[in-house]
């Protein structure tokens, strides 16, 4: 089935264009957000050729593709008419309003999940430079200052600089309110005189006599997303009660008017030290019982992954990087791609049928390079046993990566590609030596669990 087709059979199976609300893919996954959730028929999609999957988390209908989900994506755009993530932001705002869904944990998920997904290639394409220009730095292939270096520091580092305006427009469509308002939010956070304050650690503006406090809003994650929330929920408000003639004019002035020093005085400065706080929160907790958070979390990653919820750590990850300068839990996702890809390995070679073990080496060889799902959904789950031995070795592995002290120093899809992020950028190859062993032991350990635990089902490998 051709991407098209494919595309025509989701849409329809969902209930139609009119149906979807939002839609937006990640790595792997096709995400719509649905207006009548009983129209949608996932058994039927889960059928289709093509699709590893599907699921529902957090209110989305998640459609599991694969590597290929961006060509697919690209023909669901075209069905909705770019009704979806493209443009989610370009109404006046009043139809998020429309379902007055509750905040709970589900759906501040969905949030983190629907403001992320679309800005993971800026980031990724940074955190790859940066860890490149480290690398060669380490082998001496280049020296810290010189033109080059220079001119490819600068490019890694615009994506994690300018963060506010890339979250500001993800968030605005998000909450389906004008991008370019967003765009507002995040340019009072970032506007030269308040920069230029932080180094100063004076505050030059006050309102109403209430002094703004200051921060470093470059690099941060809550603070535009709490500002654009709240730009979102005043712009709907205001717009109930201003006549049509006036709206242009009164409802973006007045929405920006109350959610710029509101954002200023309290929001932003709540999300600075709730990043803070959670940096702080994952330092104190490795450093207490590090080898057995990072087993823990290596462990129940495979199902964090399949209930589609390992975004929600984006902010986490994005977060002690600007904060700390490196993460520990992107090694722990690094282990987790080559348990998937270990354990789909070790089957593989339990197989008989040549297709069946084509298939399996396929995917292990995807998820090695750093897409997952399709290991792990179409090999792994289906199969059981190589499940368990990706848990298992992936829990070796998060416990190794504490005992060893392995970190990341950028944002990057956790795969062999992704390399060039542990090398250090103080120097020395102590720390991609150590993620190296971290890795090679969690695949070879993987893949021997999948064989020896995969001669007691033979029949279904």
């Amino acid at each position: 089935m051709n991407n098209k087709k494919l595309a025509d059979e989701i849409v329809r199976l969902l209930g139609g264009k009119e149906n979807i609300s939002n839609a937006l893919h990640c790595v792997t996954r096709l995400r719509f957000n649905l207006k009548e959730e009983s129209l949608a028929d996932l058994k039927s999609i889960g059928e289709l050729d093509g699709v590893l999957g599907t699921q529902i988390k957090n209110e989305q209908y998640q459609v599991i593709i694969g590597p290929m989900v961006g060509d697919v994506f690209i023909e669901v755009e075209a069905l909705l008419g770019y009704k979806g993530n493209m443009d989610a932001g370009s109404d006046t705002g009043q139809a998020a309003g429309k379902e007055g869904k509750r905040i709970n944990a589900a759906a501040v998920l969905d949030v983190i999940t629907g403001v992320f997904s679309p800005i993971l290639p800026a980031l990724v394409a940074g955190g790859m430079l940066k860890g490149i220009i480290a690398m060669l730095e380490a082998f001496g292939w280049i020296s810290g200052g010189t033109g080059t270096w220079a001119v490819i520091s600068l490019i890694s580092d615009i994506p994690f600089y300018f963060l506010p305006f890339l979250l500001a427009i993800s968030a605005a469509r998000k909450f389906k309110v004008n991008e370019f308002l967003g765009i507002c939010v995040a340019g009072a956070l970032m506007y030269p005189t308040f920069v230029a304050a932080v180094d100063a650690e004076v505050s030059p503006f006050t309102f109403f006599g209430i002094s703004v406090p200051i921060f470093n809003y470059a690099d941060s994650v809550f603070p535009v997303i709490l500002g654009v929330g709240l730009l979102a929920l005043v712009y709907r408000f205001i717009d109930r009660f201003i006549p049509n003639v006036l709206k242009m004019v009164v409802v973006p002035a007045l929405s920006l008017a109350i959610t710029i020093p509101v954002t200023y005085l309290v929001l932003a400065p709540l999300g600075a030290y709730g990043g803070l706080a959670l940096a702080d929160g994952i330092v104190w907790l490795f450093s207490k019982i590090g080898p057995v958070a990072g087993f823990l979390l290596g462990f129940f990653m495979p199902l964090i992954v399949l209930c589609g919820m390992h975004q929600s750590t984006s902010p986490i990850q994005i977060s002690n990087i600007a904060t700390l300068g490196y993460d520990y839990l992107l090694p722990v996702s690094f282990c987790h791609n080559m348990a998937e890809s270990g354990a789909a390995f070790g089957a593989a070679l339990r197989m008989k049928d040549p297709k069946a073990k084509a298939a399996a080496m396929t995917t292990s060889f995807s998820a090695f390079l750093g897409i997952s799902e399709p290991a792990l959904f179409t090999v792994n789950v289906v199969n059981k046993t190589p499940l368990i031995a990706a848990m298992v070795s992936n829990g070796i592995g998060g416990a190794m990566t504490v005992l060893l002290g392995t970190k990341c120093f950028g944002f990057v899809m956790p795969g062999i590609t992704s390399l060039p992020v542990y090398a250090d950028p103080a120097g020395g190859l102590k720390n991609l030596l150590m993620m190296l062993i971290c890795i090679a032991s969690t695949f070879v350990i993987g893949a021997a669990l999948s064989f020896i635990l995969g001669g007691k089902i033979g029949k279904k490998l």
